[in-house]
C-alpha cells in the first residue's frame, strides 16, 4: 500500500512540474489555450507560406532602388517582364 501512495505521489509531483513547464513556456498550461495558440500559429504559418508561394524575392540590385536590400515582387509579374 506504500508503494502505491508513493507511485501516485510521484506522478503528481511529476504533473505538477510538467503543469509549471507549460506554464513558465507557453504562458499557460490550460489545453484548450495551447492548442488554440497553435491553431493561431497554423494560420500565420499559412499565412505568410501564401505570400511566399505568390511573390518572388529579387535582389533589389536588379530593381535599382536605392537603401533596400530586398524586395518583394509577385510572381506573375515578374515571370512577364522576362
Amino acid at each position: 500500500m506504500e508503494e502505491l501512495r508513493e507511485s501516485f505521489e510521484n506522478q503528481l509531483i511529476y504533473l505538477y512540474d510538467e503543469k509549471l513547464h507549460y506554464e513558465k513556456k507557453l504562458g499557460s498550461s490550460d489545453p484548450k489555450e495551447i492548442v488554440t495558440k497553435f491553431r493561431e500559429l497554423e494560420k500565420q504559418l499559412i499565412y505568410l507560406y501564401n505570400i511566399k508561394e505568390k511573390y518572388h524575392k529579387v535582389s533589389s540590385t536588379e530593381l535599382k532602388i536605392s537603401e533596400i536590400k530586398n524586395v518583394f515582387v509577385e510572381k506573375s509579374r515578374w515571370e512577364r517582364s522576362f
